[in-house]
């Protein structure tokens, strides 16, 4: 597997627990106001996803967005290495989240332009979690590409 479907297969991968724990945010510790799903859904269809086929492709969008992001990342460990990946990799998706926060911001986008302080708090853990996820993903897809 090359550099570029590493990224995309390791940053899909690692949005799982992300998406679980983005559930497990909203519905039960009821900390966040809103599902990544929902702020995939706002970006597709400029409303929240109401029925199950919208949550679907709502909860796939945003899957294919963490790949993406794992791509980028992927192709900046060119420039700045592999060494401490674990924290890079937090580093990184810390950054992108907080850009990612800016934008629905700067452009008002309905329904996700406030943020509690609990959304952000849970926003920032799911980014840990993505980007340690990640990390250990690509450090493992990369041993079996040597071997």
């Amino acid at each position: 597997m090359d550099r570029f479907y590493r990224g995309f297969v390791a940053g899909m991968v690692a949005a799982v627990p992300l998406n679980a724990w983005s559930l497990f945010s909203y519905h039960i510790l009821g900390l966040t106001q809103r599902r990544l799903l929902d702020w995939a859904g706002m970006m597709v269809f400029g409303v929240l996803p109401r029925t199950a086929v919208q949550v679907v492709l709502a909860l796939f969008m945003q899957l294919v967005w963490s790949g993406l992001r794992g791509i980028f990342f992927v192709y900046l460990l060119r420039s700045i290495g592999s060494q401490g990946l674990i924290g890079k990799a937090v580093i990184f998706s810390v950054i992108v989240s907080f850009l990612e926060e800016s934008i629905v911001v700067l452009f008002k986008v309905p329904n996700l332009v406030r943020t509690t302080t609990g959304t952000l708090i849970s926003t920032l853990v799911g980014a840990v979690m993505w980007g340690a996820v990640l990390a250990l993903l690509l450090r493992r897809l990369d041993t079996e590409a040597e071997a």
